[in-house]
C-alpha cells in the first residue's frame, strides 16, 4: 500500500470521484471505488474504513454545494414566490436539509463498504500467534516458611 498521509489519500480519492461523476461512470459504485482508494493510499496504521466513509461523506457535501448554486432544467415557469406563500419555502428547505443528511448518510455507507474491502485485501495482517501449550505444565510446590520469632534484641 503507498504511504500517503490520510488527507492526501481523501483528496486524491475525491479527484478520482469527480472524474468519474464528469465521464458519467459508476453511480453507487463510484462511492464503494472513492471509499477503497481512500483507504488503500493512506498508511497502514491509518487505514480503517472509517477512512473511506469520510472521503465518500466529503465527496457528498462537495456534489451538495456544487448543485446548490446549479440550477435545473426545468420545462416550464415557475410560480411566484409571493403568491405561493411561505410555508412552501420552509417546506423546500426542509426538504433540503433533509436530502443533505440522507445523502451524508448514503455516501459514508457506501465509503465505508469500499474501505472495509481496501483494509481487509490490502492491510498487512500482523496477528500475533498463539504460543502452543505443553501437554502438560510444570508444577511448582512452594513451602510455607515459618515466620520469624520476634524478639526484643535489634540487629
Amino acid at each position: 500500500m503507498p504511504n500517503f498521509s490520510m488527507e492526501m489519500a481523501i483528496l486524491t480519492s475525491m479527484i478520482l470521484g469527480l472524474i468519474m461523476a464528469f465521464f458519467n461512470v459508476g453511480g453507487v459504485f463510484a462511492l464503494v471505488i472513492v471509499g477503497f482508494v481512500a483507504v488503500f493510499l493512506t498508511k497502514d496504521e491509518d487505514a480503517s474504513y472509517k477512512v473511506g466513509a469520510l472521503a465518500a461523506i466529503l465527496l457528498a457535501l462537495l456534489y451538495f454545494v456544487i448543485c446548490l448554486f446549479t440550477p435545473p432544467d426545468l420545462p416550464y415557469q415557475l410560480p411566484n414566490a409571493v403568491t405561493i406563500g411561505v410555508g412552501y419555502a420552509v417546506d423546500g428547505l426542509f426538504t433540503l436539509v433533509l436530502g443533505l443528511l440522507v445523502s451524508v448518510v448514503i455516501y459514508g455507507l457506501f465509503g465505508s463498504i469500499g474501505g472495509y474491502f481496501a483494509d481487509k485485501l490490502f492491510k498487512s495482517q500482523d496477528k500475533p500467534k498463539n504460543p502452543r501449550i505443553s501437554e502438560r505444565p510444570k508444577r511448582i510446590i512452594k513451602r510455607k516458611q515459618k515466620p520469624q520469632r520476634r524478639t526484643l534484641n535489634r540487629r
